[in-house]
Order: structure tokens, then C-alpha cells, then sequence
């Protein structure tokens, strides 16, 4: 089966009997790889931790069916082939799919508050929160370095480059002044939810950790995979607005607050994808350089949304100087 942007590896087994389950070769992403923390956990170790805490809550994830010792293999239920990108791709913004975001959304907000209690941090291999090492090194400067210089073969001149080191400094300190300590999947996208009897599913929750909520609802409601309507995605933020709302009751945020925030985070998000686009498409998974524009068309969005309140000009200059193909 196509890994997307794995290294592990996923075939799907057709039994005797006509069932199927789904078995993944995770040596890549095991203890002999680089995907390890410095105590020792793998992501292997993160994604079964996690699957287990989630499945404990009665959250939709895979059933584990067999896990070998050292955490390289192991077997999972066959959750099909349809996601929500192959649902949106093949119908639009139908019926069946709004109802689907609907219950992405209800979904997501139930995830972020319930899945933080017990939510251990020495489960995470890449770290259980959602800090300033993440932010500048992980989302900013990766746009920076696998994008912009690489991708896009642009060098900016060391005096730009000082000024946009500063926006970034403070898009960081803003981003980071959000409440945390909700559960933050970090990759809730329309590829990673899984559609099975109409009930979604999570996959791909291996990035998680602990930090704002309106990180993983910007990146589904923004996601560059399908491209949403404008304003299908204003409808769309309403609703978890008020999904939140109903999860959080007396804590929610305001409506300032949750726009500010939306859109900081819209923005962040979005510098996340091209570099993860950028990076991905150098190491030969050339499919996703057509997600590129999408994500540049999010980038002026996000950026002309927070025009206004928060200004980011060298950033906003870097993004109109870019070439849009490549």
C-alpha cells in the first residue's frame, strides 16, 4: 500500500476466508532508525502507546491485532481504503461529506480535552509538548531551510534574513502564549481520518503531544490536500467554535481570542506543510510537489488575515518574492 509520507511500510493480507488486516514493517521508524529519543523510545513505541490510550477512551483508532518484541512489526485491523481527501476528491462539498467534517470537528474537540488526562510524556519519542524548540526549529525555520533555500533555491540577503529571524521570534512567543495542555494529534488532515461504516477513524496520531487547540483545527479546515471552499471553511470554523464552546464550557475562548488564534495558527501551520512538502518531494515523493500551490495560496490568507492585528511585513514580502512553480 502507498505510504505517503512513511517510512514504514503497510501491506494489506487477504486471509483464507476473505478477511483482511493490515501488516506494517516499522523497522523505520523502530529503534535502529532515526526516529528514537534520546531515551531510548521510538516512534514505534509513541504510535502503540498512543493507539492504546486512545482505544482505552473509546476513540476510533485501529485495533492492534499482534505486536512483535521490539516494536518493528505488528498487524492492525483493515480499516478500507476511504478516507476523508478520497470522499471530498470523489463528491465535493456533498451532504455526506459536510456531515463527515461535522463530525471531524466534534471529533477533534472531544479528542483535545478528553485525550489530555493521562496522556503521559514519556510516551512521546519527539517530545510531549508543544514548545518554543518545536515552533522555531520544527514549523518556522523548516519552511525556511526546506523550502525557501532549498526547494525554492532562494537566498535571502543577511539583513532580511536577520529581520524575518524576528518575526519569527514573535509569531513563536505569540503562538506559544495560547493556552495548552490540550491533546495535539499535530497531523489532523483529511488523509489521516479514516472513513469505515461512515465512522471516521484516526490514523497517523504518533506526532501528538501536548499543547493549543487550534493547531489540528486549522490544519484540517486549511488542509492544501483538498482545498475547501472559502466558504465552506468559514462554516466549518463556526462549527467547532461551538463544538469547543460545548467541550470547554466556562474555559472556552472568546471570539477575539479564538479568531486571533485561528488564524496565528492558520499561519503556522501552513509554514509547517510547505516545508514538510518541500522535504518530501527531495527524498523523491515527487506527489507532493502538486500540494505546493494550494499551501502558497493558504500562506497569503493566513498572512492577509493578520494584517491588521499582527503584521508580519518581511514574511509577507519573502512570500510575494517566491516563485509559486516550481
Amino acid at each position: 500500500m502507498t505510504p505517503e509520507g512513511s517510512d514504514r511500510l503497510y501491506y494489506r493480507i487477504f486471509t483464507p476466508s476473505g478477511e483482511t488486516f493490515i501488516a506494517v514493517d516499522a523497522s523505520g521508524t523502530g529503534a535502529a532508525s532515526r526516529f528514537v529519543s534520546e531515551t531510548g523510545i521510538s516512534q514505534n513505541h509513541t504510535f502503540i502507546r498512543i493507539r492504546d490510550h486512545l482505544a482505552a477512551l473509546g476513540f476510533p483508532v485501529p485495533g492492534l491485532l499482534h505486536l512483535d518484541f521490539e516494536y518493528d512489526y505488528y498487524l492492525l485491523e483493515d480499516l478500507g481504503d476511504l478516507t476523508l481527501y478520497h470522499k471530498f476528491r470523489d463528491e465535493g462539498p456533498s451532504e455526506a461529506v459536510l456531515a463527515a467534517y461535522r463530525q471531524a470537528l466534534t471529533l477533534l474537540a472531544r479528542l483535545q480535552v478528553t485525550a489530555a488526562a493521562a496522556y503521559d510524556p514519556e510516551w512521546a519519542y519527539a517530545g510531549a509538548f508543544y514548545d518554543r524548540e518545536l515552533v522555531v526549529e520544527g514549523e518556522l525555520n523548516y519552511f525556511l531551510n526546506a523550502y525557501v533555500r532549498e526547494f525554492c533555491g532562494y537566498q535571502l540577503p543577511a539583513v532580511i534574513g536577520r529581520f524575518l529571524a524576528e518575526e519569527f521570534v514573535r509569531l513563536a512567543e505569540t503562538a506559544l502564549r495560547a493556552p495548552g495542555g490540550f491533546f495535539l494529534y499535530r497531523d489532523f488532515q483529511s488523509r489521516n481520518l479514516m472513513l469505515k461504516d461512515d465512522r471516521l477513524h484516526l490514523i497517523d496520531f504518533q506526532g501528538a503531544r501536548l499543547g493549543p487547540v487550534y493547531y489540528d483545527a486549522a490544519a484540517l479546515i486549511n488542509d492544501p490536500y483538498v482545498e475547501l471552499p472559502v466558504s465552506l471553511r468559514r462554516d466549518l470554523k463556526e462549527f467547532y467554535f461551538f463544538s469547543l464552546g460545548q467541550e470547554l464550557a466556562a474555559s472556552a475562548p472568546d471570539r477575539e481570542e479564538f479568531e486571533f488564534y485561528f488564524a496565528v495558527f492558520s499561519l503556522v501551520r501552513t509554514l509547517q506543510t510547505l516545508g514538510a512538502f518541500a522535504f518530501l518531494s527531495g527524498r523523491g515523493k515527487e506527489h507532493f510537489r502538486s500540494y505546493i500551490v494550494p499551501a502558497r495560496r493558504n500562506l497569503e490568507s493566513a498572512l492577509d488575515s493578520l494584517a491588521d492585528r499582527f503584521p508580519l511585513p518581511q514574511l509577507t514580502r519573502l512570500s510575494r518574492e517566491l516563485p509559486l512553480n516550481i
